[in-house]
């Protein structure tokens, strides 16, 4: 096995988006937690994530393979054979059933899958020749095959696994070549996953940010690619939270980065405008390295709590409860690297800030 070269002089530790927010977005920061060179495969297209067991995987046109990773090295740790002629771009694997692959082709309309033995089976393309960034649904049905379309007008399909048919959803604000696409779940105070997406396009070098509203997607957010790219390519993410992003370096060079993006959620209702500030509630860095500083700035003393919630929407800590004077008053908060919400109720107002630890 050959050994990954991890990138020093080209990773931005602890980075976020060089270029900040797009004009009309709340900021949305993105941190780089690590970056690896991959050197066993001559390209990266599409990234996914097996949670069971937690396995980062990869699609190869180059070498013509689906590799099976180490998500904490990018180690290879196996290896699954494409069927012939189907050079393309996506790779999922399904939640309900572990070691079951799925792939698209741009060489045929059909969308590919396999047990990894060898054996190929297929149901009909939405997107026919045209599919980009694959992934599960992972909130309520998990039989439903998510996949972008990478022509315009933008926009992904919803697909029934045996076949039976498929739902279509516009991504209206996104112009350029989609590649990565993943879907995620919502963090909520009663831990109910409404469902949201992010997605970046090839040659844009942008990440895109929608929730559901109803039955369909609004774009409420749109960042640079955190690291200088030739190619921006795909986006999965693990059950802790960590978004897996592959790209192409300015060197031509194919590299796999983990990202801590603070945008897993928000509670059923919140006006995403505020998400990023609020009247009361603020942190001395977002993200935070270890710990978190949370300043409390009240104009007249009352009773409120202030409450920790982690990406599931668990309760993790009670940082207050009672009264609290006027003025600024100042708390910290460590745990696990991670997204975390800060909620600060008060008599008549309830106020929430989203931030991420990292290492």
């Amino acid at each position: 096995m050959l050994t990954i070269i991890a990138i020093t002089s080209l990773l931005f530790q602890n980075t976020v988006s060089p270029d900040g927010p797009i004009q009309g977005f709340p900021e949305i920061p993105i941190s780089v937690v690590g970056t690896w060179q991959i050197t066993y495969a001559s390209d990266i297209q599409d990234v996914s994530f097996n949670w069971n067991p937690s396995t980062l995987i990869f699609r190869s046109n180059g070498e013509g393979k689906i590799f099976l990773a180490d998500p904490y090295s990018c180690d290879s740790i196996g290896e699954i054979d494409l069927p012939p002629g189907s050079d393309g771009f996506g790779v999922a694997v399904s939640p309900s059933y572990p070691e079951e692959y799925y792939i698209n082709t741009n060489t045929s309309t059909v969308i590919l899958h396999s047990d990894g033995s060898g054996t190929w089976s297929e149901l009909a393309n939405p997107a026919g020749t045209q599919g980009a960034g694959l992934d599960f649904n992972s909130i309520g049905s998990w039989d439903l095959l998510l996949e972008a379309s990478s022509t315009t007008p933008c926009q992904f399909y919803a697909i029934e696994t045996d076949g039976s048919g498929h739902n279509s959803y516009s991504l209206p604000g996104v112009n350029g070549e989609i590649s990565g696409f993943m879907g995620h779940e919502v963090m909520t105070e009663s831990g109910y996953p409404p469902s949201a997406l992010i997605l970046t396009t090839r040659l844009g070098h942008e990440f895109f940010f929608f929730h559901k509203s109803g039955g369909s997607y609004t774009l409420y957010g749109q960042e640079p690619c955190p690291l200088p790219v030739s190619e921006s390519l795909g986006l999965t993410w693990s059950s802790n939270g960590d978004v897996y992003w592959s790209h192409r370096g300015l060197d031509q060079e194919y590299y796999i980065s983990k990202l801590m993006i603070p945008v897993f959620g928000t509670i059923a209702g919140e006006n995403n405008a505020s998400i990023f500030n609020t009247d009361a509630l603020s942190l001395t860095e977002n993200p935070s390295a270890g710990s978190a500083v949370l300043i409390v700035d009240l104009p007249i003393s009352e009773l409120i709590s202030l409450e920790i919630y982690d990406i599931s929407g668990r309760l993790v800590e009670v940082l207050h409860s009672g009264e609290l004077g006027s003025g600024e008053s100042i708390f910290s908060f460590s745990g696990s690297p991670g997204i975390y919400l800060i909620v600060l109720n008060q008599p008549h107002d309830q106020e929430r800030l989203r931030f991420a630890l990292t290492r």
